[in-house]
């Protein structure tokens, strides 16, 4: 089965396994951009994630203000920004490609992007919440980066 997808990238037709990749990725920014940014910066959950991603604080929220199409980041030049613009899209592009290759290699299957949408959605509770529990927030961890380890099959 084939998709059309329209984004900020342009349109394209892709596959149903890409369609859940994208599905995947969607999920995590939209646990990002949900957030205003004066809650994320101190938020653990986000410090870990960035830290583990491919992505720095800065480009996740120029992604986020571009998907919400809030305009640029206050002290940057236009010409940093849409530097670091395209080098998301281009993170992003290739992180596509290579959830598509690992699926088609084996090392990721069907569960694993079910458990990253449950992950997913369970972080952005956890980004919702006023306060910072610092206990409760090593353990989620934990048991993230237990979770992650089981579905990397490599």
């Amino acid at each position: 089965m084939h998709y059309l997808v329209n984004d900020w990238l342009g349109s394209s037709i892709i596959t149903s396994s890409t369609y859940i990749s994208l599905i995947v990725v969607n999920t995590i920014q939209n646990c990002i951009v949900g957030m205003e940014p004066q809650k994320y910066n101190f938020n653990s959950f986000y410090r870990y994630i960035i830290a583990n991603s491919l992505f720095t604080t800065r480009q996740i929220d120029i992604i986020s203000r571009r998907l919400e199409n809030r305009g640029t980041i206050e002290n940057i030049s236009s010409g940093a920004y849409y530097r670091q613009v395209k080098q998301s899209r281009t993170k992003i592009v290739r992180l596509l490609y290579s959830i598509i290759l690992l699926k088609c290699v084996g090392a990721l299957n069907h569960e694993t992007f079910f458990a990253i949408e449950k992950m997913a959605s369970q972080i952005e509770v956890m980004f919702d919440q006023k306060t910072s529990d610092n206990s409760r927030a090593e353990s989620v961890i934990s048991v993230i980066e237990q979770l992650v380890k089981r579905m990397c099959k490599v």
